[in-house]
């Protein structure tokens, strides 16, 4: 699968496969919610892909 998801608003650095990860969802006070896009274009905006969604 190609499609990856970020969350919108700040503290936006990484890309998550796992849509239950603390990183993606934590936060609440800057959390708008979350954005599914390709790995490619996450990869293009300078995003990395999260270290705990890796594990």
């Amino acid at each position: 699968m190609n499609d990856v998801h970020v969350r919108i608003g700040t503290h936006r650095d990484s890309y998550h496969t796992d849509t239950g990860c603390p990183a993606l969802n934590g936060k609440p006070e800057t959390f708008e919610g979350i954005e599914q896009m390709s790995r490619a274009d996450a990869e293009a905006q300078g995003l990395t892909h999260c270290r705990w969604c890796k594990a």
